[in-house]
């Protein structure tokens, strides 16, 4: 017999991933910040580490805008 789970469940635990990745998500972040402020902006990796930031601020408010959606779906169910 298969082990089927209802959509509320399975969309539950897509948030919980979804918020174990942001988790990950900030703490890398802060890492970074933490490491680019000991460098001086004319250090190359200063600005690789600047970007990586960014686009990791650009995930971060991916899964903020999936967090909503789930949300919403979960309501709906």
């Amino acid at each position: 017999m298969l082990d089927i789970e209802d959509p509320r469940t399975l969309l539950r635990k897509e948030m919980a991933i979804n918020e174990s990745e942001g988790v990950l998500i900030r703490k890398r972040m802060r890492l970074m910040r933490e490491f680019i402020n000991d460098l001086p902006s004319t250090d190359p990796q200063y600005s690789m580490i600047a970007v990586a930031i960014e686009a990791d601020q650009v995930e971060l408010d991916e899964l903020q805008r999936r967090a909503r959606a789930i949300a919403q779906k979960i309501e709906e169910l």
